[in-house]
């Protein structure tokens, strides 16, 4: 992700989701180019949009080519760390995944060509994914800036980010709001560069989620 401070021409057709194959994969080949260890296993497939989080190429267009690129989709992978490091199984184990499959989303990462960055797109793209993120059910939104600019466009959408030395703090509640599992924080490694936790909560409250940082004293 990179830092962006000026406004964008009206003419820019987007942020919006991949309306083809094609486009999606075209997404997908600028965020591979641009984003560090990017994820390359998500599909890039167009699915009929049935109003549940699920993987989601998203573009900006301007004069017919692709300009900034998004993926947001489901946070499992958030999900499974939980599930495994606090050793939480059967049903429990279920319910979690259910919880973090309808209602947790995370952006895996933006990327805007060089020669369009600090124009607004970044924050655009941002705002787009929150928003499509909190119409497909999403409670809360996770994001992972590796950089400085990263970290200042999430702070500027309103997202809190976790110090490097921090960690996110989460549980996961049933609907008697008892949590399924152990207390679990975690901390992004640095041992590969620069890597924090940041999220946004969508709404007033949640229902299945309590998020929190926790930092070195």
């Amino acid at each position: 992700m990179g830092s962006d401070h000026r406004t964008t021409s009206p003419a820019v057709d987007g942020p919006r989701a991949a309306a083809t194959d094609g486009e999606a994969k075209a997404i997908k080949s600028l965020l591979i180019r641009d984003i560090k260890d990017f994820d390359q296993s998500v599909p890039a497939v167009v699915r009929h949009d049935d109003g549940t989080i699920r993987p989601t190429y998203i573009g900006v267009w301007g004069q017919d080519r692709l300009i900034g690129a998004a993926l947001i989709q489901p946070a499992l992978c958030v999900a499974e760390t939980l599930i495994y490091r606090t050793g939480t199984s059967g049903v429990h184990a279920a319910q979690i995944r259910e919880a973090f499959a309808e209602h947790a989303a995370i952006i895996e990462g933006i990327a805007v060509v060089r020669k369009h960055r600090r124009e607004g797109f970044g924050s655009q793209i941002k705002a787009f994914c929150d928003s499509w993120a909190a119409d497909h059910g999403a409670e809360l939104i996770l994001s992972i800036p590796t950089n400085e600019g990263a970290r200042l466009l999430n702070e500027k959408a309103g997202y809190t980010v976790v110090p490097p030395d921090g960690y996110l703090t989460i549980k996961v509640f049933d609907a008697q709001g008892q949590p399924f599992h152990i207390p679990y924080a975690d901390q992004r490694t640095q041992d590969r560069g620069t890597s924090m936790w940041a999220y946004k909560l969508v709404g007033q409250r949640t229902q299945h989620f309590e998020i929190g940082v926790l930092t070195a004293s």
